[in-house]
């Protein structure tokens, strides 16, 4: 699919929560701003959908999926645990709570630290605990690659929508709140949702009736915004059934919203720029926003520069856009680059990949 800017902009969005969240003091923190990821899990299943199907028949599918995926994920990935390594043998302080309370090395290099922390129920883990969801993530590229090249669609439609209604209950019985957020499954209606709208928008007639009913995608705004001062009324939290399943059918209302969005009059919010910017950019951002800031933070202690939390918080948040644009144009558009290399090969008769 070609690039949508409106889509780099709903990734500015899910950016800009989730440092938000990270950055701002609790007193201050916006309602609902855990729910970043969730934005970003709907945009996920949408694109990665996107891709498979197109290239469903390639013969070299998996190969060139995976290794696609590999460039984009691993280098700056790579190079964090590299760092982290590094710090905890040259400077262990810096690492703050991490030093405790990181888990095996193992457990990032295969994937598995979001079933470790949801097993110790904590993380507190400040250079590596957001790294839980890109091992949602990578656990959903397998499960959905294999789904993508066994079922056809209508069976993908039903394991999309069972997977929906599943997550909420899922999350009603999980052992504690942090597992209904960070386990694969319990995320599924995020994910399940992208995916349900990346099948319709494959198809001349699926774009048609989500064209044809646009007013009806604005018009569910009101309610959702209902929906989610209700939420913010009831103090909800993170990992319970009902939110994360508001939540995601609101996220793909936005996502809805901005397929449709005509390009040559983007508006206001889907026209952006610097939300757009932030969207491209987004991975570095988020990956080193926590990192970062610890590390700034006691750079400043050490040199006695003690400024207002507010002066701090805008420092940090100014030298991280600049060191993410440096992440970007060094490390991750070069390896982005290099693993388009790999040609989906799909046969002629069957169209370009």
């Amino acid at each position: 699919m070609k690039r949508l800017p409106a889509l780099d902009v709903l990734r500015g969005i899910a950016i800009l929560i989730v440092v938000v969240h990270h950055y701002v003091p609790e007193q201050f923190k916006p309602p609902l701003f855990w729910s970043g990821v969730d934005l970003f899990f709907v945009l996920s299943g949408f694109l990665i959908t996107d891709i498979l199907l197109k290239n469903v028949e390639a013969r070299n599918y998996y190969r060139t999926f995976y290794l696609r995926r590999a460039a984009r994920i691993l280098p700056l990935y790579w190079l964090l645990l590299l760092a982290f390594g590094l710090v905890m043998n040259i400077e262990p302080e810096m690492l703050g709570s991490s030093f405790a309370r990181h888990l095996p090395l193992w457990s990032y290099l295969t994937f598995t630290q979001n079933f470790i922390y949801a097993a110790r129920n904590f993380w507190r883990d400040p250079w590596l605990d957001v790294t839980w969801s890109l091992a949602l993530e990578e656990q959903f590229y397998i499960f959905l690659s294999i789904s993508v090249r066994n079922l056809n669609k209508k069976l993908l439609i039903g394991l999309s929508i069972f997977l929906i209604l599943l997550a909420p209950v899922l999350r009603l019985y999980a052992q504690n709140s942090m597992s209904g957020y960070i386990l694969p499954f319990h995320r599924a209606d995020s994910l399940m949702l992208g995916v349900l709208i990346a099948i319709a928008w494959q198809s001349k007639s699926g774009q048609a009736f989500i064209y044809s009913h646009k007013k009806y995608f604005l018009f569910a705004l009101p309610l959702f915004f209902l929906g989610i001062a209700y939420l913010v009324a009831v103090k909800a939290g993170l990992g319970k059934p009902l939110p994360h399943f508001i939540l995601a059918f609101f996220y793909t209302d936005l996502l809805i919203l901005a397929l449709i969005n005509p390009l040559d009059k983007p508006g206001l919010l889907f026209g952006n720029k610097f939300l757009g910017w932030l969207g491209l950019r987004s991975y570095g951002i988020y990956l080193l926003h926590k990192p970062f800031r610890l590390v700034v933070i006691m750079f400043l202690e050490k040199q006695s520069m003690v400024f207002e939390s507010w002066v701090n918080l805008l420092l940090v948040t100014i030298l991280l856009f600049g060191f993410a644009e440096i992440s970007y144009r060094v490390i991750e558009k070069p390896m982005m680059n290099l693993g388009h290399r790999f040609k989906y090969d799909v046969p002629r008769a069957l169209g370009p990949a």
